[in-house]
């Protein structure tokens, strides 16, 4: 990839082309807003929702590794402290040593805290990642917990600079460029 510029007309131009290729925005905004409904009256998420998320992000091959049957007790507990931490705190409560939880990566681990946080927390994937780094905004392309506050800055950098545009706008932008 050539060193590209992240600006108003980068996700002017990129942001529609990510319809192109994916036909998600719809469960996108349903799962917005049922993750809104379960923060309000349960302060985590339900397991159906957390699976619904999991769809979404196209990562049902690994969720062998999750332990759904530990649900309540692991997972919704984890998501009730991470809503209440910082930004630059929320994925550690769900993967740092001691407390990691089991089959969550820091991909799947923003993903969920995104639709927690829309506003706030972005979603670290492979195509946003190496946009950001061939754009020279990331020291590395790897898409881990000590990588993930690099990335969130990244991104808010990109919001800052371009206030008219959400994180899930950005993302779309990021997404359809690497598609």
């Amino acid at each position: 990839m050539e060193r590209i510029v992240i600006d108003d007309a980068f996700i002017r131009e990129w942001h529609p082309k990510y319809d192109l290729t994916e036909n998600d925005e719809g469960e996108y905004r349903r799962l917005v807003a049922e993750v809104a409904r379960h923060l309000n009256s349960q302060a985590t998420i339900s397991k159906q929702t957390f699976l619904a998320i999991w769809k979404w992000k196209g990562a049902l091959r690994v969720i062998q590794h999750v332990r759904l049957d530990e649900y309540d007790s692991l997972y919704a507990t984890a998501f009730r402290r991470a809503a209440s931490e910082s930004p630059e705190r929320k994925l550690a409560t769900l993967l740092a040593p001691g407390v990691k939880l089991p089959g969550v990566e820091a991909p799947t681990g923003s993903t969920i805290l995104h639709f927690m946080h829309p506003q706030t927390m972005p979603i670290i994937d492979v195509r946003t990642v190496e946009v950001l780094f061939a754009a020279g905004l990331l020291s590395t392309d790897r898409r881990d917990l000590a990588h993930y506050e690099e990335f969130r800055q990244a991104i808010d950098g990109i919001r800052r600079r371009c206030p008219g545009w959400s994180l899930r706008e950005i993302d779309r932008a990021l997404f359809a460029y690497h598609k």
